[in-house]
């Protein structure tokens, strides 16, 4: 039965051990694969940056068109008002200052500039529609851009809930492999203690039996001596109560109808 117990106990360490590598295993997959997420994480990072870096050149270039646009605007308004305030100037001021300054070459300049703003007017025109264009598609590429970010962001989301989970799965792994661990321990505890009971019980079991084979064989000697009490002998063996040493005790009762006053004395040193 004890080695039964044994053997199954043995049975249990070695499953438990086998659990206990299948879970180390386990523990370096998990270690593995956090460490692919951690770098996948690290690339989206560095592309969320690279996006975000793309946006503000783009809001740069925005404001650029913005401000050209302006400046054409600007210069187109300028131009025609420039033109038509210093004609007027011109024409109040001629018969005031015919004395003090030699009369002025008329203004060729001003007509010039207007039929060379007329020529440039369609160029000007086209370059605006161009900016616009521009303007719209630099609208619609962050508008792309925008997008973009948000899926990755949710990407981020994503991977980062992964990583969480994926952690709590290696803490709970470490969980358990410590409760494995001290499993394995008590294991080996009750099996050392096993062990002992075994050996104490064959021990004990190998030094009662050969105190019996002693004690058999002296009684041997005394049976030829007492042939007509041994059937007395042995009813009283078997009424009796008496301690596990069934052949002392009997030999002893062999002895005791030969000379009743010696042996008292050694039962009594016996029994003590």
């Amino acid at each position: 039965m004890l080695l039964l117990l044994l053997l199954l106990l043995l049975l249990l360490l070695l499953l438990l051990l086998l659990l206990l590598l299948l879970l180390l295993l386990l523990l370096l997959l998990l270690r593995l694969l956090l460490l692919r997420r951690l770098l996948l994480l690290l690339l989206l990072l560095l592309r969320l940056l690279l996006l975000l870096l793309l946006l503000l050149l783009l809001l740069l270039l925005l404001l650029l068109l913005l401000l050209l646009l302006l400046l054409l605007r600007l210069l187109l308004h300028h131009h025609h008002h420039h033109h038509h305030h210093h004609h007027h100037y011109h024409h109040h001021h001629h018969h005031h200052h015919q004395f003090y300054h030699p009369p002025q070459p008329p203004p060729l300049i001003l007509p010039c500039l207007l039929g060379l703003l007329l020529l440039l007017l369609p160029l000007l025109l086209r370059l605006l529609l161009l900016l616009l264009l521009l303007l719209l598609l630099l609208l619609l590429l962050l508008l792309l851009l925008l997008l973009r970010l948000l899926l990755l962001l949710l990407l981020l989301l994503r991977l980062l809930l992964l990583l969480l989970l994926l952690l709590l799965l290696l803490l709970l792994l470490r969980l358990l492999l410590l409760l494995l661990l001290l499993l394995l321990l008590l294991l080996l505890l009750l099996l050392l203690l096993l062990l002992l009971l075994l050996l104490y019980y064959y021990y004990y079991y190998y030094t009662t039996t050969t105190t019996t084979t002693t004690t058999t064989t002296t009684t041997t000697t005394t049976t030829t001596t007492v042939h007509s009490d041994k059937k007395r002998i042995h009813t009283m063996a078997a009424t009796t109560t008496y301690s596990p040493y069934r052949g002392v005790c009997m030999f002893y009762y062999y002895y005791y109808i030969r000379n009743y006053k010696r042996l008292e004395k050694r039962i009594r040193i016996v029994t003590a």
